[in-house]
């Protein structure tokens, strides 16, 4: 399921997949209005005010003025298009390009504009001024025209749809609706089967690399487990989904027999192992959540730069990520271990948890925006804020690590004395709730 969902977004998110779609069902289309066109009897014809009855030579002029008008418009589409790809790398990020060529929007109107064109060009190219008045197309024709109304109202939407999409704060909204998506299919809430608690397997395993150069976008455990069930294996997996990984390396470690210290693993299952991880150029969200809370901080880090010099949009930034947070914190994380149907232990996985998602949101923004007091004073909030909403031990440890760090830049920041005692007081809140919580059942403990 999970392989389907990265090969999903990877294939989502290229500009060119709606349009070729539109291009394939634009000469469909074409093909069957000038095949059974001429069906239409010469009273539906003329009684039809909406469809054309001129000749033939007319009907190409006609066509010809709609196609030369429909590639002007289709020029311009591409040229607002890089201009505002251009003006996203610059202000927002080159890595957050892929929110624009993924969107389903901008795919569809350049789809429109590319498909009406083809469109146009097969049935111009099947009208002959040798027909008669009743070999014209008439209904391809007609739909032909309707689409050029449809795709000069495509371009005022598609101008309206960058113009926003451009704004900062637009495009961090856009940012956390994917998070929360990406939250709902990584961490769907479901209770675990088995009390988690730390183990390593015991004896000296034979660690394996995976020999691709890439990150890790899939691993299947589910087909790890199987493959463990299957030969009396148990794995220990060092990496993770987002990790990028160099050809050599202990990526994961086969133990075999009760001692751990079995015979060798033949070629054939290592392959079989191997075929498990999903490594490519770039990171994915089918099982990296980290992903999606890079790409915010980016944008806050970036806004926070000497350049941009923009605060108010770096602490959008902390307000949303404070949000995903609080959503993490009400859900169990993902299984750390796997165990056969006898209740074996059969693997162990390294996976994202809630001190490593804090870390990835938030240490970015703080070292950025260490001279910043309306940035670090919003982190001391936020961070006030996840204190009342947490639900077990760890998540507690992990919001006084976060403390500790924010205690340390405030009082190195150059900011008034006023500013100061404002974060101290979110601060000393921060402490205080979570000095209460001592043992609280946790959800999945790692």
């Amino acid at each position: 399921m999970d392989k389907a969902r990265n090969l999903f977004d990877i294939v989502s998110g290229k500009l060119w997949l709606l349009p070729l779609i539109f291009s394939g069902l634009s000469a469909l289309l074409a093909i069957l209005l000038i095949s059974y066109g001429h069906l239409l009897g010469p009273d539906v014809v003329s009684a039809g005010w909406w469809l054309y009855s001129g000749e033939a030579e007319t009907a190409r002029q006609l066509l010809s003025s709609l196609l030369s008008g429909l590639m002007t418009m289709t020029s311009l589409v591409v040229s607002v298009t890089f201009v505002i790809l251009t003006l996203a790398a610059s202000q927002l990020g080159p890595r957050l390009i892929s929110q624009f060529m993924s969107d389903r929007q901008i795919q569809s109107v350049i789809g429109l504009f590319i498909g009406t064109i083809l469109y146009l060009i097969l049935v111009l190219r099947m009208i002959s001024d040798t027909l008669g008045k009743d070999g014209v197309p008439h209904l391809a024709i007609s739909v032909g025209s309707l689409l050029t109304v449809i795709c000069l109202m495509s371009l005022l939407f598609y101008i309206h749809k960058v113009a926003r999409l451009i704004i900062a704060d637009n495009m961090v909204q856009a940012l956390h609706r994917n998070l929360l998506v990406t939250l709902d299919e990584v961490l769907p809430g479901e209770p675990t089967k088995h009390v988690e608690e730390a183990a390593r397997f015991a004896g000296i395993g034979q660690p394996v690399a995976l020999r691709t150069v890439g990150h890790v976008q899939v691993i299947d455990y589910a087909a790890l487990t199987r493959i463990a069930v299957e030969k009396d294996l148990r794995i220990d997996v060092a990496v993770r989904a987002g990790q990028y990984l160099l050809a050599e390396g202990d990526h994961f470690t086969i133990f075999t027999g009760d001692t751990g210290e079995g015979t060798d693993i033949d070629d054939e299952t290592i392959a079989a192992l191997r075929a498990c991880f999903t490594i490519g150029l770039q990171n994915t969200t089918a099982q990296d959540l980290e992903f999606s809370i890079r790409q915010l901080t980016e944008i806050a880090v970036r806004a926070l730069s000497p350049g941009i010099n923009d605060p108010f949009t770096a602490v959008a930034v902390v307000d949303r990520l404070a949000a995903s947070f609080e959503a993490v914190q009400q859900r169990p994380l993902p299984y750390r271990q796997y165990h056969d149907d006898d209740g074996v232990l059969r693997l162990i996985v390294s996976r994202s948890d809630y001190r490593r998602m804090l870390n990835t949101g938030f240490r970015s923004i703080r070292q950025a925006g260490a001279d910043q007091p309306l940035v670090l004073m919003r982190i001391a909030a936020r961070l006030a804020d996840l204190s009342h909403s947490v639900r077990s031990p760890d998540q507690a440890d992990a919001l006084r690590e976060q403390l500790a760090a924010l205690e340390q830049t405030v009082e190195e920041c150059h900011s008034i004395e006023h500013d100061k005692s404002s974060m101290q007081a979110y601060l000393s809140e921060t402490r205080h709730v979570l000095a209460a919580i001592e043992t609280v059942p946790a959800d999945n403990p790692a």
